[in-house]
């Protein structure tokens, strides 16, 4: 370090003092007076200058090497790096690669095609993320609905674990998902257009090791409807039905003989089950897959029948007498409980219009 005529500490290389501008060189002392013209005052301030100059040198020099002790003492040791060296990310060790924002959103979902098949309703679904980065569904209960409108059609609970569904950015993944018997409530006939679709997520499984990917799903429980209950939707299916079906039964069934083959109500007890209406609509529309010219008549309807509140299901094949009904029953091998001739009018009474096979 040197000092300035001025007395600022500079390093030893500046040619100009950095706080007052002057020249820093060999400070030239004035000319030496005469001896005996010095005094003890004047003397003084000569050597008051220069030990100022050299008290602030020193405290210069002192104070940088108390820096650099201080310096030395805090830096850490080799071992001491490495065990508080910085993480390699600074977020708590997490990689940002991996600081993705997880996709909480459903998927939407369309239908491509609605069938009947023997496994039941069968809807071709086309998936697509809602996510920029798109994701991967692997929930074990997934509710998917289906309605036309407000009109339920069918509803199921599908497991995606043991078949995860990877939904790329911006592409469309099909899936073909089945509904069996007691998930459906209307079929295809029943309504016109592509229904509507909707994805609840289910529970993600802890691991989809070994899971392979599947184009055909067939749901594992049935679940509520998108629109109210599944026995409110079964009642509203039924009296559509049978609203559809009076047009045919008044105009080629009533004061016929027709084989019927069901009769049922909810709450009635059937090999030890308490029917719902969920039950009745499933019985009617599994006799409605498997035979044809089925309708659906309700007992109040017709003065025929001896209580008003009976779901019956006939077989639209009228006939002029109780055994050509019977021998349509006879013909498809069903049990005598199960199949007999019913005399379906709106004028006639009850006496006389049920002929049961023997």
């Amino acid at each position: 370090m040197v000092v300035c005529p001025q007395g600022h500490a500079n390093a030893w290389n500046y040619k100009f003092c950095g706080q007052c501008g002057l020249p820093i060189g060999v400070v030239a002392f004035p000319d030496d007076e005469p001896e005996h013209q010095d005094s003890a005052r004047d003397v003084a301030p000569k050597r008051r200058g220069l030990f100022v100059g050299v008290a602030i040198a020193a405290v210069v020099v002192v104070v940088a090497v108390a820096a650099t002790v201080a310096v030395l003492l805090t830096r850490p040791s080799a071992d001491d790096s490495a065990e508080t060296a910085s993480p390699a990310f600074p977020t708590g060790g997490v990689d940002p690669a991996g600081m993705v924002p997880q996709c909480t959103a459903a998927p939407a979902v369309q239908a491509e095609s609605v069938d009947m098949t023997p496994e039941g309703l069968t809807v071709g679904a086309a998936f697509l993320s809602q996510c920029g980065g798109g994701n991967t569904e692997a929930g074990e209960a997934v509710r998917i609905t289906v309605a036309d409108g407000n009109r339920d059609i069918a509803a199921g609970l599908f497991d995606f674990s043991a078949a995860p569904l990877t939904m790329k950015p911006g592409e469309t993944a099909r899936r073909t998902l089945v509904f069996p018997a007691g998930m459906y409530w209307r079929t295809p006939a029943m309504f016109s257009g592509a229904p509507q679709l909707v994805f609840h997520p289910g529970e993600q499984s802890g691991s989809t090791a070994g899971a392979a990917a599947v184009d055909r799903m067939v749901a594992q429980a049935a679940t509520d409807p998108e629109h109210g209950s599944i026995d409110g939707v079964a009642d509203a299916v039924l009296g559509e039905l049978r609203d559809a079906d009076y047009g045919f039964v008044s105009g080629s069934i009533a004061n016929r003989w027709v084989p019927q083959i069901s009769s049922k109500k909810a709450g009635l007890t059937v090999d030890g089950k308490t029917l719902t209406s969920a039950d009745v609509l499933r019985d009617h529309l599994d006799l409605r897959a498997k035979y044809s010219g089925v309708r659906l008549v309700s007992s109040g309807q017709w003065t025929t029948f001896n209580s008003p509140d009976w779901w019956v299901t006939v077989v639209g094949v009228p006939a002029l007498d109780p055994a050509a009904a019977n021998g349509w029953c006879d013909s498809q091998g069903l049990g005598v409980d199960d199949c007999f001739a019913k005399f379906v009018s709106p004028l006639f009474g009850v006496e006389g219009t049920t002929v049961y096979r023997k």
